[in-house]
């Protein structure tokens, strides 16, 4: 097959989509950052480093919540750049000498397909390994960093009892860790997390009891004290006393196959599979509902359609919403359930690109 270079007004679109892209991109980051500085402002005072803090706290918060945004931001960058090229009549010129709006919008249409398989790659790749990292630094804790009273259950599945804890000193209190065999009890009173070797450190003096020989026929309990150390069982993450519930954040694709797979019953986690291999290309499917409607209408009409294209992107999300409830609920089958709205906005989008 010969090659064929981009066209001139290709190279020009595109450039007009990244710089969109790139001010989209810097519009949310900043405003987020503006916002959540002022909400979480007492967090912050009290790190202990607070400039070095600052930037661990929102280098593995941030990066979640822009993913979050990741459809809507191509969205919007691509309707930025859109609406440019019909300001400025470009599209117009294109349609008189010959070439659809269709085909000149493919240099904006494409590469926001390849940001949508960039998001996959993202999803795979770095996001699980930054939850992970985040778990096992007190910085990860975006919330609850600090609290009384809570019972956690680590990987191992080993209970921790802790009074007290506070993440920005980085301290346990009062602590009691139940091992999953219900036969050892780990008591110490104070642990302090060690962020250069990322482990919990008993500062004080600690006791391990053998409960089956507490219970055991002589009436007898054996029990081990520990000067200082870590503890001799259970690994429980930092972050994890700030997240009462743990999604699959973490979790690669593939792991989410593989326990969908093994998990058949586990409806949320087939569920959440299904809806991050769609949730990336979300943005390319919205983006060409609003093109197909912009496009061709010229400036008097570019209101009217974008109005309608936002009408998608709300449609799009309540669809979205209910039918994956329906589909955690067993109403309907997962697949289904999270490939409804991607498919029908999709084949929607295709329909109005492509009627002209």
């Amino acid at each position: 097959m010969m090659y064929r270079p981009m066209k001139r007004f290709d190279r020009h679109f595109l450039w007009v989509f990244t710089q969109s892209f790139a001010l989209v991109l810097a519009l949310v980051t900043t405003v987020f950052l503006v916002v959540d500085v002022l909400l979480n402002l007492d967090k912050i005072r009290n790190f202990a480093d607070v400039a070095p803090g600052v930037v661990k706290f929102y280098g593995y918060n941030l990066p979640p919540i822009l993913y979050l945004l990741y459809p809507f931001a191509v969205f919007g960058a691509g309707m930025f750049a859109i609406a440019r090229v019909i300001r400025a009549r470009e599209l117009l010129l294109l349609e008189a000498s010959g070439i659809s709006p269709r085909r000149a919008l493919a240099a904006i249409l494409v590469p926001c397909l390849a940001l949508g398989g960039l998001g996959l790659v993202l999803r795979q790749f770095a996001l699980p390994a930054l939850g992970e990292a985040a778990r096992e630094s007190p910085y990860g804790a975006f919330e609850f960093r600090r609290g009384k009273r809570i019972t956690v259950r680590d990987d191992q599945g080993n209970t921790w009892f802790v009074k007290r804890y506070n993440l920005d000193e980085r301290a346990l209190e009062d602590v009691r860790i139940l091992h999953s065999s219900g036969t050892r009890l780990f008591v110490t009173r104070r642990m302090q997390w060690l962020e250069d070797r990322g482990i919990w450190w008993c500062s004080q003096e600690s006791t391990l009891h053998d409960l089956e020989a507490l219970t055991g026929a002589d009436g007898s309990g054996s029990r081990v004290v520990y000067a200082d150390g870590q503890p001799p069982f259970g690994r429980l993450l930092p972050a994890d006393f700030a997240r009462r519930k743990r999604g699959y954040a973490d979790w690669t694709l593939t792991e989410l196959w593989r326990g969908s797979n093994l998990q058949a019953d586990n409806l949320d986690l087939r569920v959440t599979f299904w809806h991050e291999l769609w949730y990336p290309l979300g943005g390319f499917i919205l983006l060409a509902c609003g093109a197909g409607l912009v496009a061709g209408r010229g400036e008097r009409g570019m209101v009217r359609s974008g109005a309608l294209a936002l009408g998608c992107v709300v449609g799009y999300q309540l669809c979205l919403f209910w039918l994956e409830n329906l589909a955690s609920s067993g109403v309907l089958a997962p697949v289904v359930g999270a490939g409804i709205a991607p498919v029908l906005f999709g084949g929607l989008g295709a329909w109005v690109l492509f009627r002209r």
